[in-house]
Parts: structure tokens; sequence; C-alpha cells
């Protein structure tokens, strides 16, 4: 609300097409609900809005300003004149002075040399489905619930026209080892949810489902000669953070305000833009990976591990050289190549083949080190062998 004031949207625009957010309930590293209320909040309630709505009474609020809008316009290139850009679509080519690449997540705008490419974090996605119960024709309020499973975690809500939105976050890879379709894959992993499946019971389950990146991901090149980026197509975050409508706020403002610096003179205007805009994506990995290392319950399954397993970060050890350890072979593969990219340093392959050979953890030492031809310890191999115990190749 602070960041529309500023822009002085309208407050009839949120109004119209939101109802309040009373809490988020949580049941984040605990299976008991976490309830955070809006009425101990002294900005008083959220919302929840029905983005389309939301979105489209902006675009008709910037048409009343002067802004020129084309509706129904794709732009299929864009070439690089003299004096600015030629926007190229299918009727007509549209020139401009300078571009600025709002086009989301998925934007493919390359600027001359500089192609589109993305440093990505993860590969998280979302599974949504809308749900209708026939008896609910509108709600007057709402709440969030956010529950973590071993494969994901589920964000539900319902929103002003009745419907419940039940979205799980997920990982491709695991989606992809199930045989049957998406909408039965949601299924399955709502029966492993307490919360949530409780919450749906009212609701009738359908086949619609849909799919969206929500990965974490950050543009290599944020600015150039005539062109920035801004919002997801500079920067996306995981919606764990709920920080994705005031982004796009802050970094509009941002952007206008480092491009009207930047036509004023300050040629460095674009390049500060760009460092700031970089910084903001650390602080947010940051963030981002302690909230995630607040759920420890499955850090032996993919999901957790690639999030919360920072091997060279161990700091306590609870293997001693006389336990006798058992190798797990489920998933083997795929956690020994995960451990691998992590720690380089050791031969994962080599290490668990020799606690295979000889389950005592000094004689298992012993033998890999043999096997490496190595004389003495690598300083890692505490942190590896504890690894393979987080996540549950050894007991």
């Amino acid at each position: 609300m602070h960041e529309l004031k500023k822009l002085e949207i309208p407050n009839s625009i949120i109004n119209e097409h939101s109802i309040p957010c009373t809490e988020i309930q949580n049941t984040w590293g605990s299976s008991t609900i976490h309830h955070n209320e809006s009425i101990f909040n002294p900005f008083g309630d959220s919302y929840i809005l029905s983005r389309p709505d939301f979105d489209n009474a902006l675009l008709q609020y910037c048409k009343k300003l002067g802004i020129n809008i084309q509706s129904g316009v794709r732009i299929t290139a864009i070439k690089k004149t003299e004096n600015g850009w030629d926007l190229i679509s299918k009727t007509k080519s549209h020139n401009v002075d300078f571009i600025i690449d709002a086009s989301g997540r998925t934007s493919k705008f390359n600027f001359g040399k500089v192609r589109h490419e993305k440093l990505q974090q993860d590969s998280l996605i979302g599974i949504t489905k809308h749900l209708v119960n026939s008896e609910v024709i509108k709600a007057e309020k709402s709440h969030v619930l956010v529950e973590s499973t071993q494969n994901g975690w589920w964000y539900t809500t319902q929103i002003a026209n009745g419907k419940m939105i039940s979205t799980f976050m997920t990982d491709p890879t695991i989606v992809s080892r199930y045989k049957n379709s998406q909408s039965e894959f949601w299924n399955e992993e709502l029966i492993k949810t307490v919360h949530t499946k409780e919450r749906l019971l009212p609701f009738a389950l359908n086949n619609t489902v849909y799919t969206q990146s929500a990965n974490s991901q950050i543009a290599k090149q944020i600015q150039g000669d005539g062109w920035l980026k801004v919002g997801d197509a500079a920067q996306s975050f995981d919606p764990l953070s709920s920080a994705g409508i005031i982004k796009g706020l802050k970094m509009g403002i941002s952007a206008a305000d480092a491009l009207h610096s930047y036509i004023s003179g300050n040629s460095n205007a674009l390049i500060e833009y760009e460092e700031i805009t970089k910084l903001q994506y650390k602080e947010y990995q940051q963030k981002r990976n302690e909230y995630y290392a607040n759920e420890t319950r499955w850090n032996n399954t993919p999901f957790w591990y690639h999030r919360n397993l920072r091997v060279k970060e161990i700091q306590t050890f609870s293997i001693t050289p006389m336990n006798n350890c058992k190798v797990n072979e489920e998933n083997l593969e795929e956690k020994i190549a995960f451990l691998n990219t992590q720690l380089p340093e050791i031969n994962f392959k080599t290490l668990v083949n020799s606690l295979k050979q000889t389950p005592l953890v000094k004689d298992a030492v012993s033998f890999y080190l043999k096997k490496e031809s190595q004389q003495q310890i690598s300083p890692w191999l505490l942190q590896a062998l504890e690894s393979l115990k987080i996540i549950g190749v050894i007991q």
C-alpha cells in the first residue's frame, strides 16, 4: 500500500479487486500451524488480489494518465537504429528511443549482441488448481495457508469470487518421475498434507491444472545501450518470499528514477541501477536460504537437500571413526551426483563404495585413501561423511 500511495494509485483499484487477508497460517518446520494474524500488524489487513482484474485496472488508469497503450500487439523482433530501436510486430514497426523490458520471467528480448541469458538458482514450478464449492458464491475475506511436505510446499487461499486457489510448489524432476498426469500427481501430493487437505474438503477436485515456472533467477545483464530490464525480466524471486508485487512496484520506481537521471546527464545511472539490483538479489538469496533452512524434516529428499544442503558449511559432526555405516541404495546415483557438485574435492562414488566394502568408518576412510592414491586425509572428508548421513545415503 505504501508503494501504491507513492505512485498516487487510487485506493479504489485495490478495494474493488481484492478481499482482506486476515492472517497467514504456516506449518513450516513443524506440523503445528503457526498463526500470523493481521490484527497484530500495525498496518492492518493485507489483501488478496484478483490479479487479472487488478492488473487491468492499473492498465486502464495508465491510459487515463495519457500513456500510449498498444493492445493486442506482440513484438516479434527488435532492431537497433541510429537513434533508438525498431520494435517489429506483425502489422507494423514501432520506433522508440529506449526500451524498458518489463516482459516478466519469460523475457526473451535480445538487445543486439546481448542475449537474454539468466542465472537460475533452482527449477521451482507451481502446479495450481482452481477449486469451486457450489454453495460458495463469493468470499468477503480469506487467509493464506502455507504447508511444507516432503516433495515441496503448498500455497492455498480463497479469492473474491469464492474460488479456492491451491498451488503445489515442487521441482519438475520430481514431477517427471510420476507416470500419470500432473493433475493426478497434484491429487496424490495433496493426500500427504494435513491442513491443506482439510481446508479443501468442501471443494470439488477437478482435472485442470495450470503449471508455471517459479524459479529464482537473475538476468546476466540488466542494462545496456538504450535498454534496461525491470521486475521479473531482471530478477525473479521464489513465491515463498511473497515479494513479487512489491518488488515489481519498487523496481518500476527505481528504473524510472535511473532513466530520468540517465537522460538528465548521469552516464552512470543505468550501471548503478544494475549494481543495486544485483545487490538486492544477493540479499534475497541469503534470506531465501535462511527460510528454507527452517524446514529440516525432509532433508534426505531431493526437493529439500537441493535447497538446504551446503556441504562446506557443515559445522556439527555426528559420525565417529568407530561408527558402522549401512549404505541406502535409494536414489543413490542422484544423491552422489548432487554431492559431487557441492564438494568436488571428494570422489563420493569411491567414498560410498568404500563404505560398502568396509562399514566401519575408520577402515572405509583408509580404503578410500588407497583407492584415490592419497597419503593424507582431505580436510573436507568429515563434511563429506556428514553430508552422506544428512541426505540418507548412510545410516
